[in-house]
């Protein structure tokens, strides 16, 4: 959801919390989305914790979501219970909670966190877009404004693979950067890129974006994004996976205009192995012999706890190291690993030194795409993104990020998957 979305549902959550109307109840979560993935996170900032996402959709059915089983809402027997409370985010939000009303739950227990906003409410968004657009100008002048308007950090890695080149083609003498976070900075720094500016609050891309609509003559910006969804009069994303229309010859085009024999190139890493010696000795890792996992995705499918504990054990005792990178109570490291947090700047190096890397498919395999070490990535196999694959649209090989990952997809209940990621790991190790 947009940021600005985001913060509506933060707010929202946060109310329900402080009236106990979440604590010591069965929370349920309708519908698999990235929204969905976002509201969990919430969630748990909480201590709170789904105890299923529900979906119709039978290709879903089965997976998981942020490790939390998708079942159909007809497989949840006590569904009458008083305890029971369903949030909602969607588009669908009337047919959802008709669905859920016929089975008898009662109306004070279906939370709608979905909101449109008014045409008021956007052009509020556009004077305080032009206000940010007034502080831009006051703080580096009236150059072009490159907006990168996603919290996604795969994608700013993305876009500096292609920097260089398309500032060949643009050579404006300056220029600033919009990212709308500190992460996203930090991807930024991996490479030649300048005034770097972090926007304060969540919010202040969209209402920058919703007054470059209104105005788009007063604005010198450009939007680093292949099919903005706020940009309501661009359909391209409904193209997405078409025909061979995948991920990279999208993005190369229609973000940066470049040629097709145009490719992705790595930046030059920073020479950080003194610091990452010592902090690898105080964690108790070994170089060249540790697995970093990876086990988060806020887009694509993901895996159960219980995949990650077997993985993990079975890792240790073929005798290596095992870390998750994770981030805090919203993404807590897989039991008996050790847990691990690193800037961006420094993940391809932290992976390089590791050695070895698993993980579901997500933004920071982008990032890590070009680290010298053995990767395994992994990809649902009913997951898809508009009219392709999660793989067929975002494998690292067609995408031009390395060539030697092990890129494999997973069906939900495959007994066998543990033995599969491991498989050339056995080969190499001694």
């Amino acid at each position: 959801m947009f940021d600005y979305k985001l913060v509506r549902v933060e707010k929202k959550i946060r109310g329900l919390v402080k009236k106990g109307m979440l604590c010591s109840q069965n929370l349920y979560v309708f519908g698999v989305s990235e929204n969905t993935r976002q509201i969990i996170q919430i969630l748990r900032s909480y201590g709170l914790e789904p105890k299923n996402v529900l979906d119709n959709d039978k290709r879903k059915q089965n997976t998981y979501c942020c490790g939390i089983l998708v079942i159909p809402v007809e497989k949840l027997g006590d569904i009458c219970n008083e305890k029971n409370r369903f949030l909602i985010y969607s588009a669908y939000w009337t047919e959802m909670t008709a669905q859920l009303r016929e089975k008898g739950v009662k109306k004070e227990q279906i939370f709608m966190l979905y909101q449109e906003e008014t045409l008021r409410e956007r052009l509020f968004y556009a004077f305080m877009g032009k206000r940010i657009h007034e502080r831009l100008i006051k703080k580096y002048g009236d150059i072009p404004i490159y907006l990168c308007p996603y919290t996604g950090t795969g994608d700013i890695y993305l876009i500096g693979t292609f920097w260089k080149q398309y500032r060949e083609k643009h050579p404006e003498e300056d220029y600033v950067f919009v990212v709308i976070s500190k992460a996203c900075e930090k991807a930024a720094l991996l490479f030649e890129i300048k005034n770097i500016e972090v926007l304060e609050k969540k919010m202040e891309s969209c209402y920058l974006i919703q007054y470059f609509m209104l105005c788009p003559k007063k604005v010198n910006l450009k939007l680093l994004n292949d099919s903005w969804a706020q940009i309501h009069t661009n359909p391209l994303e409904w193209f997405r996976g078409y025909k061979g229309l995948e991920f990279m010859p999208i993005f190369r085009k229609f973000v940066f205009d470049l040629p097709e024999e145009a490719k992705p190139e790595h930046p030059v890493l920073k020479d950080v192995r003194e610091e990452l010696k010592e902090t690898f000795k105080e964690l108790g890792l070994k170089e060249g012999n540790t697995v970093i996992l990876s086990p988060y995705s806020n887009t694509l499918a993901d895996l159960p706890e219980h995949f990650w504990k077997q993985l993990a054990g079975r890792l240790k005792e073929m005798g290596y190291e095992v870390c998750t990178n994770s981030s805090g109570a919203t993404e807590p490291a897989v039991k008996g690993t050790i847990p691990v947090f690193f800037p961006l700047n420094t993940a391809p190096q932290w992976v390089e030194m590791a050695g070895y890397f698993i993980g579901v498919r997500s933004g920071f395999c982008d990032v890590i795409s070009g680290a010298r070490a053995k990767k395994v990535i992994l990809y649902g196999g009913c997951d898809r993104f508009f009219n392709a694959s999660s793989y067929e649209y975002f494998n690292l090989k067609d995408m031009g990020l390395c060539e030697d990952a092990v890129e494999m997809e997973f069906e939900s209940g495959d007994t066998r998957l543990c033995e599969k990621v491991l498989h050339p790991f056995k080969k190499e190790y001694h």
